[in-house]
């Protein structure tokens, strides 16, 4: 069962049916600060996002019968329908890369083709175990993202809009998969050694494609030498912010520990700001807008202190 104390993040799980229209003309083709290197290094993330999404779908649909807890199951419910929605806009935002001659199309159909030789093995609680352990990555991402929203200065608008969006609701939904997987798998000592071999698993099969599509995208786009693009991005990455310096700190370590939780760093505060812009002008723009000011306000205090700011 989901323990008590760590419950305090199902209340903010809200499915929002939003339809950005990304296109290639709201897309750019270097849409993250129009700089190469960076922008095919979240590609090659961004291109297993549709179909991961589904599939983590699958995993938590599969399970809502054995969802004795109706917290959970509610929840669970609600991040289904946000999945739908994340993996429905990222088809589009995928197809506009696509129109600008990126391949994304091709590196989602070597994922899917991973993806279903994983399911064709793996029972349904691995897979349940699998889907948390992406949610944490994905989590975690999101996290740096709200933290370092000074990285986004010189992207588009509408991409910046819907990103934030999403970073938003990974972040709502962030312990949900982690606790379907706890009441299913019943915890103890067997399911930490299932999460851990899903995190070895995932990081053996997924490291190197999502490295090897940043290569192939830098390649396809002849910006392989391109040398003052590649040293911003060691920078953004390993360095100042350092995103996945940070991801690991905050990502691979904290889950190792058998007593982890995802709520364990409880962020809520960093997007209430949002939220609550977003509730009074349903514009999704007007409320990163709003998350942006605030953070420049009040981001870099302490965690109480920002909640009263928000």
């Amino acid at each position: 069962m989901a323990i008590a104390s760590r419950k305090i993040g199902y209340d903010e799980v809200e499915h929002r049916d939003l339809s950005f229209g990304m296109s290639p003309e709201t897309v750019p083709r270097h849409w993250f600060n129009n700089d190469p290197w960076i922008t095919h290094c979240m590609n090659a993330i961004l291109a297993a996002v549709p179909d991961g999404e589904r599939w983590v779908m699958q995993a938590m649909s599969k399970q809502l019968d054995n969802l004795h807890d109706p917290s959970v199951r509610k929840a669970a419910i609600n991040f289904i329908r946000q999945e739908r929605t994340h993996a429905r806009e990222h088809d589009a935002m995928n197809a506009a890369m696509v129109a600008h001659g990126i391949p994304m199309d091709r590196v989602e159909a070597v994922f899917k083709a991973v993806r279903k030789t994983l399911q064709r093995h793996l029972g349904d609680v691995t897979q349940c175990a699998m889907a948390a352990t992406f949610e944490h990555f994905t989590a975690v991402i999101s996290q740096v993202m709200l933290d370092h929203p000074e990285l986004w200065d010189d992207t588009s608008p509408e991409v910046s809009a819907m990103l934030y969006w999403h970073f938003v609701e990974e972040t709502e939904h962030k312990s949900v998969s982690f606790d379907v997987f706890q009441e299913v798998s019943g915890g103890g000592v067997r399911a930490y050694a299932i999460r851990m071999a899903t995190l070895v698993l995932g990081t053996a099969v997924f490291m190197p494609v999502v490295n090897g599509n940043w290569l192939y995208f830098l390649w396809k786009d002849r910006q392989l030498t391109n040398i003052p693009s590649a040293l911003r991005a060691v920078k953004t990455l390993f360095f100042a912010p350092g995103i996945f310096r940070r991801a690991f700190l905050i990502d691979v370590l904290p889950f190792l520990s058998p007593r982890f939780h995802p709520w364990d760093a409880d962020n809520r505060d960093v997007i209430h700001a949002w939220k609550r812009a977003y509730e009074k002008t349903g514009d999704t723009q007007q409320a990163y807008q709003a998350f942006r000011q605030w953070h420049a306000e009040f981001g870099s205090g302490a965690p109480a202190e920002r909640e009263v700011a928000a």
